[in-house]
Formats: C-alpha cells, structure tokens, sequence
C-alpha cells in the first residue's frame, strides 16, 4: 500500500485501511495528502462575498491543509487583530463618537470575524473598533488560553492601539462576556464602559448542578470532537434558529477553534461574576435572548456600580446566537451607540 506524509503535521497517512497508519485525506484545494485529523480541525465553509446559502448544509464544509485554509478563512492571518476606522465625515451619522473605541471579544471556538460587520455598522455612526482574536481561537490557536493570557491580549493591544483619551468600551460575546469579567477586573481603570451579550447564565464555581453538567457536557464535546464535526453539530442549531446575519462570513467561513475546547469551559468556570462586577467603575449594558440560559442577569445587573446608565436588554424570541439574528441586530447596534454617547456625556 502507498503510502505518504500529511503535508501540515508530517504523520505517515496511508491509502487504505492499516491500523498503524492515520487516514489518508486531499486537501479539498491543492489536492495534497493531509491526516484526518488536521483535516477535520483546519475546516470552514469558502466565503463568496455579497452570498449567504441560507439554510447552510453541511455539505458546503471543506477541509483543507493549513496554507488553503488560511487562504479560504476569512480571517487575515497576517496579523491578530483588526482595526476598522470611522466611515469618512461625509458618511458618519455621529461626529460627536470619534474619541470613543469599541473593543470587540468574541465568543467560544470563534474568531475576532465574528463582529465584524457589527463594527462596520457603528463606523457609520463614527466609531473606532479593535476586534481581538482571543488565545487558542483563529490566528492565536496556538497560544495556551489562559485567563491571564487573555489579559495580556487585551492590554497589549490596547497599548498600541488606544491613547489615554479615548474612551474605551469592551464589547464581548458569551465566551469574551465571562472572560470580559476577569479582563474586566484586572484592567478597570482602562475601560469607559462595557457591553456584555450572552452572559446570563452563572457558569462560575458556584453556578447550578444544571450549569454545572452544561459545562461537564460542552467540555466532553470539544474535547472529543473535531473543529469540522462541532461545526456541523453547531450548523444544525443554527438551521433550528433565527439567526440569519452574514453567519458564513463571520462564522463558518472563518472556521472553527475547539482544539483548546477544554481551556474554554475552564476559563468560564473559574470566574465568579458576582465577586468583580461591584469592584467595576463604569456602567455595563447587558444583552441576552429569551430563550438563552439566563438564571443570573437579574444578580448581574444589581451588582453594578454604576446603576444609573446600567442596564438589561432582553430581546424575546432571541436565543443564544440573537447578536447575528436580523431581527434584533440593528436594535442592539443603534442601543451600543446610545449607551456610548450617555457615557460620553455623563463624563
């Protein structure tokens, strides 16, 4: 049986079945050999602009070696971040917002792409935004995620990116929302404000048995499952959704991070909300669907400081993908925008 080497990780793949020898695949691009298993981590749906296949199939998944997959994603694997200015003069509706940046976080086994057509949408209202990769997702998923590390992401960045005049605010979703908390925390006295989405639910050490097993379970599917195979499984709740809001520009056609599935549920697990919200300064909007696990928003909300620009959105019908529902998208966008300006005012 021939045999040959996959192309990314060098493991002897071969042809046909052989218990020492791993699956033998082709890169759906270049048509070079590649293992199973980088295969079915390095796997995305090819973005065609202006095109969004609704319901998205399975079938559309492509796998790749690391080269056409970075190639296909679209995400720009030349740097870590990415800064979107204001929209020219002529074209914002706010020149009042143009000290203020947003920072965007995204969610678990996401990319900083996940907001991005969010953040071209407030450029038109004369906003700066930061999207940040977080450890272990998109062009980080080799760097270990760690709490800590987290924060050094965020702080670097804001470092190269921000001036002490600016009015900073934090925006992150579900997984950024629980690792915002601890960012949060450590990094106070550099935020104006923050938006957190998706974060209802105490997930903490002290959360519910039923939290707890939703944990256990999320772990158990990461760590056992390919990037590929979560991005089916993920495709399907989607298609059961309402979400509809350039999900394959955003999502899927910037791939899947689960290889540090783990390190997630653990970063989310070790955060107590309730202990760092009261130690916050600034106000925080919270945003969740109906129809999410959100046994805690109420708790959240009390706990802030800063209990006059404060506040909870919960958009009825939403679930836990509401931010990329059309529905609710442009409502929550134009509510970030007047909560920044309160801010800004209020200083």
């Amino acid at each position: 049986m021939m045999t040959s080497n996959c192309v990314d990780c060098n493991a002897n793949v071969g042809g046909g079945s052989c218990f020492f020898l791993s699956s033998k695949l082709n890169c759906d691009a270049c048509k070079k050999s590649i293992c199973a298993k980088c295969a079915n981590d390095q796997a995305l749906i090819p973005y065609t602009p202006n095109e969004e296949p609704m319901p998205i199939q399975k079938s559309s998944i492509k796998c790749y070696c690391k080269s056409c997959y970075q190639s296909f994603s679209t995400l720009d694997y030349s740097r870590t971040y990415d800064v979107i200015e204001p929209a020219a003069d002529d074209e914002a509706d706010n020149e009042n917002t143009n000290s203020t940046t947003l920072l965007w976080v995204h969610g678990g086994g996401g990319s900083r792409r996940m907001f991005y057509p969010h953040a071209k949408y407030l450029s038109k209202q004369g906003y700066r935004s930061i999207l940040v990769d977080l450890p272990g997702h998109g062009t980080l998923v080799d760097t270990k995620l760690t709490l800590d590390e987290c924060v050094d992401t965020v702080q670097n960045i804001i470092q190269k990116e921000c001036t002490s005049s600016q009015k900073i605010v934090y925006i992150g979703g579900s997984l950024g929302a629980y690792t915002g908390f601890y960012v949060l925390g450590k990094l106070n006295t550099k935020f104006s404000s923050a938006v957190l989405i998706d974060c209802g639910q105490n997930v903490g050490p002290d959360c519910s048995l039923k939290a707890r097993f939703g944990i256990w379970f999320l772990r158990k599917l990461s760590t056992n499952m390919s990037n590929k195979a979560l991005m089916g499984a993920m495709m399907g709740e989607v298609n059961k959704s309402k979400a509809d809001y350039h999900l394959v520009e955003t999502t899927f056609g910037a791939g899947y991070f689960f290889q540090q599935g783990g390190a997630q549920c653990d970063c989310m697990h070790t955060v107590s909300p309730a202990d760092i919200i009261p130690s916050l300064d600034f106000p925080i909007l919270f945003f969740n669907g109906s129809e999410d696990y959100r046994d805690s928003e109420d708790k959240w909300l009390s706990l802030c400081k800063n209990k006059e620009l404060s506040s909870l959105k919960v958009y009825e019908g939403g679930d836990h993908f509401f931010c990329h529902d059309s529905r609710f998208v442009h409502d929550m966008l134009d509510r970030i925008d007047g909560f920044a300006q309160a801010v800004v005012s209020t200083d």
